[in-house]
């Protein structure tokens, strides 16, 4: 994946699921992750 260290990701969707899963790779990868709905 792509080194995300510094930028900031809005993911719509990401309190279950993929989308959940989706904000815990972005995590790993070094993003601030904020997570709607």
């Amino acid at each position: 994946m792509i080194d995300f260290t510094g930028k900031r990701v809005l993911v719509t969707g990401g309190t279950s699921g993929i989308g959940r899963a989706i904000c815990e790779a972005f995590s790993r990868a070094g993003a601030d992750v904020l997570a709607a709905g």
